[in-house]
């Protein structure tokens, strides 16, 4: 039986691990521990967080990356990052990759994690989106218009920051909270004039509905993801030199996805059952390379961090620097 649009995109924003409560910033000294000696990694279970949308596990695999483990890997599947965030502040998993926001709204309800990894994209795959046949052309054109989003997403930053550069605040639009799934619908049926989403939602709706895009983050907001680590887990020594471990894996099986583009394009269309098309247009514009966790990468995030408090869409302000442990950075 073919699957709809509709059903494609609930299976992949489906969510099999229930969001977790995020709990208090543990103290410094805990974020600074390292190995006093010799570890057994053997021993040790990674609980690595993930999304469909981003397929760590099955990029790994795909790149042989899960082949001759020292220590064993758990994979758990969420619907977006910050559950993933709550997650790993709660203990559930120890590492998760998010887009630019999750990280910020957990830094801002004071979440038990830190943040060890950067990568970038081109922001392209993040965008605004209307209907093939909507009037809409410009960010402008958006104010008084309903706009669906997944609140505390990359998508949510770009909506944000979008309406910025255009003159307008958030209050000059109705947001309208949906997971992708929903938000897919919501613009399919007419029931919102916008979406603000993702790849490879992006590049599913422009590929199935013919959503056109009037705006991407490249315009206004940065490509950067982030890897997000509990502090209990940077704690244990095991955990940290497995940790050390899994970056390397995970930046050699980015690079293999650069120099294999057909293959991994053909094989994440088969996990998440998109088009071969979809799957090409989202790695072809989305693949995220491991970057360096430096002073450009932070003011960057800071000042995402600053737009959502100036909108009172946080509480507070947040300083981003005090969530950032740059032990793995070895580039």
């Amino acid at each position: 039986m073919k699957r709809t649009p509709k059903s494609r995109l609930a299976g992949l924003a489906l969510a099999v691990v229930a969001a977790l409560s995020l709990s208090a910033c543990g103290d410094d000294a805990a974020t600074e521990a390292a190995p006093s000696g010799p570890v057994d990694l053997s021993t040790v279970t990674l609980k690595v967080g993930d999304q469909k949308a981003i397929s760590i596990e099955v990029l790994l695999k795909a790149s042989g990356q899960l082949e001759n483990l020292p220590y064993k890997i758990e994979f758990s599947t969420f619907t977006a990052g910050l559950p993933l965030v709550e997650a790993a502040s709660a203990g559930g998993i120890d590492i998760a990759q998010t887009g630019n926001t999750p990280v910020i709204f957990g830094a801002a309800a004071d979440a038990d994690i830190k943040i060890v990894g950067a990568l970038s994209a081109t922001g392209k795959g993040d965008a605004i989106l209307v209907g093939k046949d909507s009037p809409i052309a410009s960010v402008a054109a958006l104010k008084g218009k309903k706009v669906a989003v997944y609140k505390g997403s990359s998508a949510n930053a770009n909506l944000l920051l979008q309406l910025k550069k255009a003159g307008l605040s958030l209050s000059d639009v109705e947001p309208v909270y949906l997971s992708p799934g929903d938000g897919y619908t919501a613009l399919t049926r007419g029931d919102v004039d916008a979406w603000a989403t993702w790849d490879p939602y992006t590049a599913i709706a422009e590929k199935e509905i013919g959503a056109k895009s009037i705006a991407t983050a490249d315009q206004a907001a940065n490509g950067y993801n982030f890897w997000a680590a509990g502090t209990k887990t940077l704690a244990d020594p095991g955990k940290s030199a497995a940790l050390a471990d899994f970056f390397q894996r995970y930046a050699a099986a980015t690079k293999w996805s650069s120099d294999n583009l057909d293959t991994w394009s053909a094989k994440y269309a088969e996990l998440t059952q998109i088009s071969v098309d979809a799957s090409r247009t989202t790695w072809t514009r989305s693949i995220k390379e491991p970057i360096k966790l430096d002073d450009k990468v932070i003011a960057s995030e800071q000042e995402i961090a600053d737009a959502f408090t100036d909108a009172k869409a946080i509480p507070g302000k947040v300083d981003f620097d005090s969530f950032v442990d740059t032990r793995f950075d070895k580039s």
